[in-house]
């Protein structure tokens, strides 16, 4: 083969690849932005060890809002996973049977959330974290499940609001029964991060605390008012979001 012939078949190939390298960009483009510094991490501690979920706040604000504000109510510390499928387990019933919902004790109802989906976000992965519903698409409340292979059938059904970082095995080894110890926001919205070790913030608290009642309460209601959960607060207070930015698909 002469030179111009091999230049010319290689003008082909690359004319052929641009386009595909083109598409591939714009079909990993929302993933990128999932898996943004900026997001809410929570932690939960669970009998199996420690499991890390990246929750996408920005992709599905009202979705992220809520289960933000779950953690920070504590309404899923000492809860168990009811469910253990091949695909998934499922979990944050508060009454452990898989029909319970959460009850704001505000109102005394049971709090739903219309289904919430972006196109960006796949079944196409273990540890995609997504809210577990009835057959009414509206009728996610607390329930969650985290799979643990792909699942795509799913895709566009269910609200997928994050993943798992890092480890896996606790999800993977997660047997019917197990509880959920604790879970707690360690990275709030905006990538603020809060020190592993609460006493290393028990001075300050403790100072603040003598000093002032009231401006204790001021500092709750500051943080209430802003509607989003902060990392280690308790019941911060759900301002459900109206209008859902759209995603562009």
């Amino acid at each position: 083969m002469n030179v111009h012939a091999f230049l010319s078949r290689f003008k082909i190939k690359a004319a052929q690849l641009v386009p595909a390298a083109i598409c591939a960009n714009l079909l990993l483009a929302p993933y990128a932005q999932a898996q943004s510094a900026d997001d809410p991490v929570v932690e939960l501690v669970t009998t199996k060890g420690k499991i890390y979920i990246q929750v996408f706040y920005n992709l599905v604000p009202r979705t992220g809002a809520n289960f933000l504000d779950l953690v920070d109510r504590g309404a899923y510390d000492g809860t168990i996973f009811h469910r253990i499928e091949k695909w998934c387990i499922q979990g944050g019933d508060p009454t452990g049977s898989g029909r319970g919902n959460f009850v704001d004790p505000e109102t005394g109802n049971a709090r739903f959330i219309p289904l919430e989906i972006n196109r960006a976000l796949r079944h196409n992965r273990p540890g995609v974290v997504a809210m577990a519903r009835s057959n009414h698409p509206d009728s996610a409340s607390c329930q969650f499940y985290i799979t643990k292979q792909a699942i795509n059938q799913l895709d566009n059904r269910y609200a997928i609001f994050g993943r798992v970082l890092g480890n896996l095995g606790p999800v993977m080894n997660m047997q019917r029964g197990d509880q959920i110890v604790s879970a707690r926001i360690v990275q709030a919205p905006g990538g603020r991060r809060r020190s592993q070790d609460n006493s290393s913030n028990s001075g300050d608290s403790s100072s603040s605390n003598s000093n002032s009642g009231s401006s204790s309460s001021g500092s709750n209601s500051s943080s209430s008012s802003q509607g989003t959960p902060q990392a280690g607060g308790r019941g911060s207070g759900y301002q459900p979001i109206r209008e859902i930015p759209d995603s562009g698909f």
